[in-house]
């Protein structure tokens, strides 16, 4: 019975000897998990809910200098991503495995309270500061607060809604209709006549125009005082249909 006893911890002081010769590195699937969670948040940088979709397995190596990274762009984590995992040996990525993620991202973004129609100016009346997901608004189209009052809305916003840049425009633009001065110059020669705007416009975003009495239509740059100025004539008429 001795001797039994004798070779069955042997036998398990062999094996063992065995796993720790053939996997010299180790990363848990957990530790891994708490990783990709850490990556994420960290990159999208904003306030943000990070769940791993899957059970990460246990990655084992048999050399020992192997070191592992996450990786991922701001852009693409997102709502449902991937996180990749790479495992490299002196600089050269021997192992890649990727982990699939959800990410939820919060912002304080002001949600109209009331719904404001077409041509109104927003004030501090028309909405409040929430905290709402975001994650499908991409982060040039919100707005902070001090970007937001004294703008006007190019259409009607529900209530309740994330109001978005897209949604309004600086005051001093014009819209749809409005009455343009156009100035067209052709080396030292220069042109004003009257135009409709075929489209809303801040100041510095190209519109199109419709010169008056006609059907030529013209693409230039909305200025101060509803002034579109286009420099070179020859490369922007165009007729309408």
């Amino acid at each position: 019975m001795f001797i039994v006893k004798h070779l069955v911890l042997i036998f398990v002081l062999w094996i063992s000897f065995q796993s720790t010769a053939y996997t010299q590195a180790f990363f848990s699937g957990e530790r891994l998990r708490q990783a990709v969670i850490t990556y994420t948040t960290k990159t999208v940088g904003q306030d943000a809910e990070v769940l791993v979709n899957q059970t990460i397995a246990d990655q084992g190596f048999q050399e020992s200098n192997v070191s592992a990274k996450c990786t991922g762009s701001k852009e693409s984590l997102r709502g449902i991503s991937n996180v990749a995992i790479e495992f490299s040996i002196a600089g050269r990525v021997v192992r890649r495995v990727q982990v699939p993620v959800q990410v939820k991202v919060y912002r304080e973004v002001a949600v109209a309270t009331v719904p404001i129609s077409y041509t109104s100016t927003i004030s501090h009346q028309h909405y409040t500061i929430e905290r709402r997901d975001v994650t499908a608004y991409s982060d040039s189209e919100l707005l902070d607060e001090k970007e937001l009052t004294g703008t006007a809305v190019r259409r009607m916003i529900p209530k309740g809604s994330i109001i978005t840049r897209s949604q309004v425009t600086e005051i001093g633009g014009i819209r749809r209709g409005g009455i343009a001065t156009i100035v067209v110059q052709a080396g030292s020669v220069v042109i004003r006549t009257k135009g409709t705007a075929l489209s809303d416009a801040t100041i510095g975003e190209t519109v199109r125009v419709m010169r008056e009495g006609t059907n030529t239509v013209l693409s230039g740059i909305l200025q101060l005082n509803n002034t579109v100025y286009i420099g070179n004539l020859g490369s922007t008429l165009s007729e309408r249909e």
